[in-house]
């Protein structure tokens, strides 16, 4: 996996809340000395007479806004684009830069045509390859306090090395802070009833122990990790419910989370697990992808 703070792609939509997301890119920009490439698409203003002079002035106001962080930051490109839609204008830039990590603010609620005609958040999260930092409103603390959420189930190496980058990512962002990373990871105990073997000797088999194979397989990420057993934990029920939950019980500012079958049906038309914890986790959410 690439180093993921590199280079910074900071999707903006002139607004308010862009200070937010600004302040976030800069703050992981002073600390793993990071590019930044600045977007923001125009696209539905392409029809203002005086637009170029308007994103000029835009323009300008960017870079004053960075500057008064009073951080030296590395601008790589400033792209407000109004000649074609957000993501095609984000998939041309993708390609002239080797941007490592987008970052944007969470858009408000989304209307039922979103769920018909993908918007851009929908695509970054389903359809980019690329980690996503969504930044929700009043979490843009310079420290963080970490949840990584791990999922086990199954043994094909792309899932391994998916849990290994959200562990990896997740150090890296400790290392700048004196806050803790907890590791969460999810399970279910089946209802075996009907499909236990039966022995007229024996009666019917035990239970699996699921708590304990779930412990069994986090032990190499434990080792290669060196994880503290303080900071693991297992959690019974579905991520869409356990892991909201630990972000309250652990304070959290960032629950970094995977992607692992973005392109499948299911999850291109309703965005599956990660696009709903991207909306009902109480802080920011970094989702990362499977690896190709």
């Amino acid at each position: 996996m690439k180093q993921v703070f590199k280079h910074l792609l900071i999707v903006l939509q002139n607004q308010a809340d862009d200070e937010q997301v600004l302040a976030r890119a800069i703050n992981l920009a002073r600390q793993h000395h990071s590019k930044l490439t600045l977007f923001c698409s125009w696209y539905k203003k392409r029809q203002l007479a005086d637009i170029n002079e308007q994103a000029e002035h835009y323009r300008q106001q960017l870079l004053q806004q960075i500057s008064q962080a009073g951080i030296p930051v590395a601008i790589a490109d400033i792209s407000i684009d109004w000649q074609q839609p957000a993501q095609r204008a984000i998939d041309q830039l993708l390609q002239q830069h080797d941007i490592s990590l987008i970052i944007k603010q969470q858009q408000a609620k989304r209307s039922i045509l979103s769920w018909l005609v993908p918007d851009v958040e929908h695509y970054l999260i389903n359809s980019c390859d690329l980690p996503v930092w969504l930044v929700k409103q009043r979490t843009a603390s310079s420290e963080l306090s970490i949840l990584a959420c791990l999922d086990v189930d199954g043994s094909a190496q792309q899932q391994y090395q998916l849990n290994d980058a959200i562990l990896s990512i997740g150090e890296q962002l400790v290392q700048q802070d004196s806050k803790q990373l907890h590791i969460l990871n999810c399970y279910q105990t089946d209802d075996y009833s009907m499909s236990l073997p039966y022995d007229s000797n024996h009666g019917f088999a035990p239970l699996p122990d699921v708590q304990q194979q779930h412990n069994d397989k986090l032990t190499p990420y434990i080792a290669e990790h060196q994880l503290t057993a303080e900071t693991v934990h297992l959690s019974e029920g579905l991520p869409d419910d356990e892991i909201p939950k630990a972000v309250q019980n652990y304070h959290c500012q960032l629950a970094i989370i995977g992607n692992s079958h973005p392109h499948n049906f299911s999850s291109v038309l309703f965005g599956d697990t990660a696009h709903y914890l991207s909306r009902h986790t109480p802080c920011d959410v970094l989702i990362v992808k499977q690896l190709a």
